[in-house]
């Protein structure tokens, strides 16, 4: 069987695991969102550009929102937030590998952070639902964005062991994200816009040490159906104020999400290093070139 073929059925298995879930409010929630999540699409290319394959801006960006994470595994309960979705264990035995066993006596929390929880206890102290909101699209992002990201790292550092194929495919979902946020920048019409029918990012499908982080044992699909079950049952419910209030909580993870990414470090250093290594090999082209016709 050929890789496109492997890669198709596995598609199809995994759509045919995951239970219809009704995608009527996801697609609400995504348009009322729309503007500052591109805001936020936007800053995040424009800042990482070709950082995000360096290991030190990864750490650091994974220590970044480490504590959100863990400040909702501590606030909400396990019928909001599922077990299965807990990530701060993962999370602190990367950091172990990376900045070594005693990491947490050179850990403060930077003040976007610090900030971003106030404005949490905050919210949770008013509704537990709204605080939700924050959970959803954090742990979304980790099972989608973040899976993309996660490997196309493990295949820069040659830890991905699969085929040359599949670095085709991930190209490929790469290249229809980018799509994808091309025309989100355009304001094309995300109203006709179907969700199911998205690339889903290629899953992250082992584990080395140092890349805990984004694992998740179970199936991508069967756990983003799960989450949007959760969201479907409490949203359905809603009366106007409360679906009015979670909207805009739900804008405002984006906003915050905003200041924590620039506070990452390292992002200048990776990228300078990294078109510096672009330009040397076009000069040594251009170079090499030039000896040959002479």
């Amino acid at each position: 069987m050929s890789t496109a073929e492997e890669t198709t059925a596995a598609s199809a298995e995994s759509v045919e695991d995951v239970e219809f879930v009704d995608m009527a409010f996801t697609k609400e929630l995504r348009k009322a969102t729309k503007d500052v999540h591109n805001l936020t699409d936007a800053v995040v290319n424009a800042k990482f550009a070709f950082a995000l394959s360096d290991d030190e801006v990864w750490y650091d960006g994974l220590l970044a929102f480490y504590e959100l994470y863990k400040f909702f595994e501590t606030h909400l309960p396990e019928r909001l937030l599922p077990k299965e979705f807990y990530r701060t264990e993962a999370f602190e035995r990367d950091f172990a590998y990376f900045y070594g066993a005693k990491w947490k006596e050179t850990y403060e929390i930077r003040p976007a952070v610090q900030k971003y929880l106030e404005h949490l206890e905050k919210v949770a102290a008013q509704n537990e639902l709204l605080l939700f909101a924050y959970a959803y699209q954090m742990y979304m992002a980790l099972m989608s964005g973040g899976q993309m990201l996660q490997k196309k790292r493990m295949i820069a550092r040659k830890l991905w062991i699969f085929s040359k194929g599949d670095d085709q495919e991930l190209q490929r979902q790469a290249e229809k994200e980018a799509e994808l946020a091309t025309a989100r920048a355009a304001d094309a019409a995300l109203d006709q816009e179907d969700l199911q029918a998205r690339p889903m990012p290629a899953q992250v499908t082992i584990c080395p040490r140092g890349c805990e982080a984004t694992y998740f044992p179970e199936k991508i699909p069967v756990l983003k159906a799960k989450l949007r079950r959760v969201f479907n049952d409490h949203y359905g419910a809603f009366d106007d104020e409360l679906r009015a209030a979670f909207i805009e909580e739900s804008r405002n993870v984006f906003r915050f999400n905003i200041e924590v990414v620039r506070t990452i470090k390292g992002v200048n250093r990776a990228n300078l290093r990294k078109l510096a290594l672009a330009a040397i090999f076009v000069t040594s082209i251009v170079l090499a070139i030039k000896l040959a016709i002479k």
